[in-house]
């Protein structure tokens, strides 16, 4: 019954089968588990360009100074898409605005089968968002862009960098497109999704596309190789198995809440390959979802203090999903099971942990044991059969 299980699409992210041919050979980076590499062609670049960084999985861009950041593995992002069958990944995109697909198609740009990541960094009050994919006509963005902003014409800044000024809710504002080659060293990870990634060509910088975003020099903003090198480990080490990344980033200082400041943050979203667990195994698929966020507070937060939090959250949350499940009242029993399914997750795949200023808050699916999904599965198979559908 994978398909009838609507609520697992939270899971999509451990959508994509093992590959047979990786076999773990040696470490690369933080975490304890191995990763496979492959031979790559290497790629040696006059001027300007991108050095990926590599561990456990592939990195594009770090920056060195900002607010927040986070990258995410687009056949990770996909894999949760496909899920529900018919679903397309690159249609989020896409219905941002009419004009995103026939400009896409301009530049020659398939999201579907390009895309390799997709990252953003905070500039100024705004986001700056940056695309790692297989671009082969690096020249057509100027197309794409004319077509995007009616009646304006590109300015050109250099090789394959031009911007163009846009209207703005606050007021004019100038788009700025940059596209910058990716130097591949001569082995990258062989896993399913770092596979995707490394089919990508050029990394592609948007700037000035939110209100308030500050102009950057995405080249200046990157972080020397150390610095970034550094900052992904330190990431990666949240999780026990880091193969299979699926988002990483950090978020500096800001208010938390009432009384307490967010020093730092770092999270780390991994879905490895291997035997799974049995929420997963029942999906056929052989990974297991990880999820962990640090948050660093000052002051220190007691443990009184983070229960109090999380029961807030939690009665937040429930208040939204009371409101959201009177709109399917008439589905009875089978949302009923899927809510029942939903709490599981919440309480036996969470766990917290705080030390001294530290608060990591842990999501795995290898907590939920195979006798709690029988039955909530034997229920929801009830409730199917009641409404004549086919499990």
């Amino acid at each position: 019954m994978k398909r009838a299980w609507v609520v697992l699409v939270v899971l999509g992210l451990v959508a994509c089968k093992k590959n047979k041919d990786e076999r773990p050979v040696g470490k690369t980076g933080s975490g304890s588990a191995a990763v496979a590499l492959a031979e790559k062609a290497p790629t040696k670049i006059t001027g300007p360009s991108i050095s990926p960084v590599i561990t456990n999985s592939i990195t594009f861009f770090v920056p060195k100074e900002a607010p927040w950041w986070g990258e995410m593995a687009f056949g990770c992002y996909a894999g949760a898409i496909r899920l529900q069958p018919g679903n397309s990944p690159s249609s989020t995109f896409t219905k941002v605005s009419p004009m995103v697909e026939p400009a896409l198609r301009t530049a020659d740009v398939d999201l579907d089968k390009d895309l390799g990541a997709i990252g953003a960094w905070g500039c100024g009050e705004g986001a700056c968002i940056y695309l790692a994919l297989e671009l082969r006509h690096p020249e057509k963005l100027k197309d794409m862009l004319a077509q995007i902003v009616p009646g304006q014409q590109p300015k050109e800044l250099g090789t394959h960098h031009w911007s163009i000024e846009a209207p703005g809710a606050q007021g004019p504002r100038v788009i700025g497109v940059r596209a910058v080659p990716i130097q591949w060293p001569a082995k990258v990870p062989s896993d399913t999704w770092s596979s995707l990634s490394a089919r990508a060509t050029h990394v592609v910088f948007l700037t000035g596309l939110f209100d308030k975003t500050t102009q950057v020099d995405a080249l200046a903003a990157v972080a020397d190789e150390k610095t970034a090198a550094a900052r992904v480990i330190d990431a990666e080490s949240l999780v026990s198995d880091p193969r299979g990344r699926c988002v990483l980033g950090f978020v500096g200082n800001k208010d938390f809440m009432p009384g307490y400041k967010l020093e730092r943050s770092r999270f780390m979203l991994a879905a490895p390959e291997g035997k799974g667990d049995p929420l997963t195994n029942m999906l056929g698929v052989h990974r297991s979802l990880d999820l962990e966020v640090e948050l660093v507070l000052n002051p220190a937060p007691t443990d009184k203090v983070v229960k109090d939090w999380i029961a807030q959250a939690r009665a937040w949350l429930t208040n939204i999903g009371d409101s959201v499940r009177g709109g399917f009242a008439d589905q009875g029993a089978l949302v009923d099971a899927m809510y029942e399914m939903a709490g599981l997750l919440g309480r036996s795949g969470f766990r917290r942990t705080l030390k001294d200023k530290a608060l990591t808050l842990s999501f795995r699916t290898d907590r939920i044991s195979k006798a709690e999904l029988a039955a909530v599965e034997s229920k929801m198979e009830g409730a199917m059969k009641d409404m004549g559908i086919s499990p």
